[in-house]
C-alpha cells in the first residue's frame, strides 16, 4: 500500500503571515501609484483628465487628493506589516528559547546533573 505524504507548507512563516504580507504589499503598491499620480498632477502644465480626477477625488474625500491618499494608504500598509512582523518575531523568539531550554534539559539529564539552570526563561503573559 502506497503511503501518501502530507503536503507541508514550504515556508517557515504561517499562512496568515503570508496572506497579510501579500495584502500589505498590494496596498503599498496602490499607495505608491497614488503618490506618483499625485506628483504627476502637481507638475502637469495643462488641464487633463488626471487633474479632473484629482479634483473629483478632492471633492469626495475632504480635500485629500492622490498624493495625500497615497501617503495615507502606504502608511497604513507599513504599520500593519510591521505589527505582523513584530508578532511573528516574538513567536519565533519564544520557539527558539523553548528549544534552547529543552536542549539544556536533555544535556543535563544525559550527564546526570541534578540542578538545571537555563539562562533564557520565557514568561508567557495572557
Amino acid at each position: 500500500m502506497a503511503e501518501q505524504k502530507k503536503a507541508k507548507w514550504p515556508l517557515k512563516i504561517s499562512i496568515f503571515e503570508f496572506v497579510v504580507y501579500i495584502i500589505t504589499g498590494l496596498l503599498g503598491i496602490w499607495g505608491i501609484v497614488y503618490m506618483v499620480l499625485g506628483l504627476a498632477v502637481s507638475f502637469a502644465r495643462y488641464d487633463s483628465a488626471l487633474k479632473a480626477a484629482d479634483l473629483y477625488l478632492r471633492a469626495g474625500t475632504s480635500n485629500m487628493g492622490f498624493l495625500l491618499q497615497g501617503i495615507l494608504i502606504t502608511s497604513i500598509a507599513l504599520v500593519v506589516a510591521v505589527i505582523v512582523l513584530l508578532v511573528a518575531a516574538k513567536g519565533a523568539d519564544r520557539d527558539y528559547e523553548k528549544a534552547q531550554r529543552r536542549a539544556a534539559l536533555r544535556s543535563a539529564r544525559r550527564f546526570g546533573k541534578e540542578e538545571i539552570v537555563v539562562d533564557a526563561e520565557v514568561s508567557e503573559t495572557k
